[in-house]
């Protein structure tokens, strides 16, 4: 297998030389400067090459090999590379190379670092200053189906910043409506989902209520808002409505519902609740 594997690389990098000569039979080195060189080698060796191939078979890092090999200063084939190393949890392996990616592009990979460092690393300090450059770099972008502030909304709630979080939501729901407040129903679920947990860390009873509730009229299925707001008639000591929510929490998980993140099955996001807790909660 070993013997195969180092001829295939041999032929990818034979074929990426005559694909870089200038008309000569011998190979020339590849003008990695010009970005129509580089474009053309991401779409030969990412897009039409690595990407044919689940991430965790040899071929995507063979791929990503021969073009840094080639035109080491291409930032996809450094994230590219990375992916199997976070999906398998070797952050040690993987964040050397997502560093090399920001480092040659940052606008297009510092908001990706963020979301590995606030989701996977739970690196929240770290996190937010990748979203802060991010801000400045491109105003206002989305990652991972998030605005920069609905992740710097997410650290600072784990970090204890209550009304640092406040306002990220805030502005991440703003960003959100545009400048058409009658949006309220395109709301991102997740968003009124971790505002509702933020109120309801903050005590806030009223708020947390109504953001959890308002997460549940896009998304009746959400077993974490149905959990917390079981948690918040806990609180006040309502059993029926306790009870009720709980259930309906452990009918969803039940069925497969879940947080819809893309990454969940990768890592574990900030607050989201387990089929264990919400069993613990009913028998007691």
């Amino acid at each position: 297998m070993g013997k195969s594997l180092t001829l295939f690389l041999s032929f990818l990098l034979v074929a990426a030389f005559c694909f870089c000569q200038t008309g000569q039979m011998m190979p020339a080195k590849c003008d990695c400067s010009s970005k129509k060189t580089r474009d053309s080698l991401s779409e030969k060796y990412l897009t039409n090459g690595a990407e044919k191939y689940s991430y965790n078979r040899p071929e995507w890092q063979l791929y990503c090999d021969s073009l840094i090999a080639l035109c080491p200063n291409i930032a996809a084939a450094y994230q590219l590379k990375a992916i199997p190393y976070i999906k398998y949890g070797d952050y040690a392996t993987a964040f050397p190379l997502e560093d090399k990616a920001v480092e040659l592009e940052p606008k297009n990979f510092t908001a990706y670092r963020g979301f590995l460092k606030c989701i996977f690393t739970k690196d929240y300090e770290g996190a937010i200053i990748d979203f802060q450059n991010a801000q400045r770099l491109t105003p206002n972008s989305y990652e991972m189906d998030h605005t920069y502030f609905f992740y710097q909304g997410l650290c600072n709630l784990e970090l204890g910043n209550y009304s640092i979080a406040e306002e990220n939501f805030k502005k991440d729901i703003s960003i959100q409506l545009g400048t058409d407040p009658q949006k309220q129903a395109t709301l991102h679920f997740n968003t009124l989902f971790y505002t509702g947990i933020l109120y309801y860390e903050m005590k806030d009873n009223a708020n947390a209520a109504e953001y959890l509730q308002k997460c549940l009229a896009i998304y009746k299925e959400h077993p974490d808002a149905n959990y917390y707001l079981a948690m918040l008639y806990k609180r006040e000591n309502n059993s029926e409505l306790k009870n009720k929510y709980l259930l309906a929490a452990k009918q969803s998980k039940l069925q497969g519902y879940g947080l819809n993140e893309d990454n969940v099955y990768y890592a574990y996001y900030p607050h989201q609740v387990t089929l264990y807790e919400i069993n613990q909660e009913l028998e007691k």
